[in-house]
């Protein structure tokens, strides 16, 4: 195994459970490093821990262990997905759609695994990690003891065939769709379709939130509704009327199935292909308000000529959807950008109101669901932000 000497500031970051490697931990930054290798992180001649280079932008690779013992081997992974295995099976229910495996969070970046009933699905973001494919497989279904009915992969990274993307590694395709359920409301999954399932587990807070606040005879409006899951779970708590909006036909066909999945009488919710943006000077042009805003804001969007970075356009973004909360409604936030610290959401939030003569009081603050385990030492891990508004009240 390769020994790569590391920096004074990069030793410090491996002691204190930072994961991430970039090249300016290296002393050599010129070093040539095979993707999807293991080496050994040394300080001079001082063990500091084994890595995998996983080339994916301006990253390196991921930290594993820093016992000299633990070795990345076959076994050394079996043990590491069976610990996660065995801390979801004591704290989730078995049949909740569920994260686990959370990249480095569970000990290696790069990876997540998540369980759709007897189905799991590897999501591969860097191609050095899926360089060690066989081995981790291997390791994870023995962790398993091969309790499952299939496994999929979908591939985050460039690769040249598209049918590449998304593909079953192992058993008997699931069918299409998948129904699971969280709570009483049901989704359909799609594990063959595309690199997304139709269903964003970090929402769950959201949608939990939703199935037990009192929405009988209110009117919910979901921003961004592509795969949250949020206009079913309103509709099945109780909404008297949703309204979705999506950039594009394939969301807004995915919330129309959500809807039919569930029973949900099509004709009391209305499901709208417009840029959000637009649509918001629609309800303005027309004085139109809800009860219940929902703005699960994207990180980075494009839309023809339109461009949506959250770091720099949620304050406009949400002072243009104030008028749409009802007095005494509900705003609901959320990112999911890992380079925007909470106290920097807090504050685009609060800049939205200036200069308007609403006022809020936040009722209600979600981060990430428990089976999205993060480390204190990597913030970026803990990404999800969500806050609850009560307007004027």
């Amino acid at each position: 195994m390769q020994k790569v000497q590391i920096t004074g500031n990069s030793q410090r970051k491996v002691k204190d459970g930072y994961p991430l490697l970039v090249e300016d931990d290296l002393k050599d930054p010129s070093m040539k490093l095979t993707d999807g290798s293991f080496v050994t992180l040394m300080a001079s001649s001082q063990f500091m821990g084994y890595a995998l280079i996983a080339k994916h932008r301006r990253q390196l690779g991921w930290v594993l262990s820093v016992d000299e013992t633990q070795t990345p081997t076959v076994d050394y992974f079996r043990k590491l997905f069976k610990t996660a295995l065995v801390r979801r099976e004591t704290t989730m229910a078995e049949n909740l759609p569920q994260r686990v495996f959370n990249a480095a969070g569970d000990g290696l970046g790069g990876v997540t695994i998540d369980r759709y009933n007897d189905y799991y699905v590897f999501t591969w973001y860097a191609e050095g990690v899926y360089q060690q494919r066989e081995m981790l497989y291997a390791a994870f279904e023995t962790a398993t003891d091969h309790q499952f009915k299939g496994i999929y992969a979908k591939l985050r990274f460039n690769v040249g065939e598209a049918n590449l993307k998304s593909q079953l590694v192992t058993g008997t395709a699931a069918p299409e769709p998948l129904l699971v359920t969280e709570g009483n409301v049901t989704y359909p999954v799609h594990l063959q379709d595309d690199l997304n399932t139709g269903l964003l587990l970090d929402m769950r807070p959201i949608r939990e939130w939703l199935a037990g606040a009192e929405l009988q005879g209110k009117t919910v409006l979901n921003l961004f509704s592509q795969e949250n899951g949020i206009t079913a779970a309103a509709a099945v708590a109780g909404a008297a009327k949703t309204i979705s909006i999506e950039t594009n036909k394939k969301g807004a066909s995915a919330t129309a199935e959500q809807l039919a999945m569930n029973n949900i009488d099509p004709d009391k919710h209305e499901i709208r292909t417009i840029e959000v943006p637009n649509y918001l000077d629609y309800t303005a042009k027309h004085h139109l308000s809800y009860d219940v805003v929902v703005v699960t804001a994207p990180t980075f969007a494009r839309v023809k000529k339109q461009k949506f970075q959250v770091a720099t356009d949620l304050t406009d973004l949400l002072a243009q959807a104030l008028p749409t909360v009802r007095r005494e409604g509900q705003l609901v936030v959320a990112t999911t950008a890992n380079n925007f610290s909470m106290k920097r959401f807090n504050e685009a939030v609060s800049d939205a109101f200036i200069g308007s003569d609403r006022t809020y009081t936040v009722t209600a603050t979600f981060r990430l669901p428990d089976d999205f385990v993060t480390r204190k030492a990597y913030l970026a891990s803990n990404y999800l932000k969500v806050l609850v508004l009560t307007l004027d009240k």
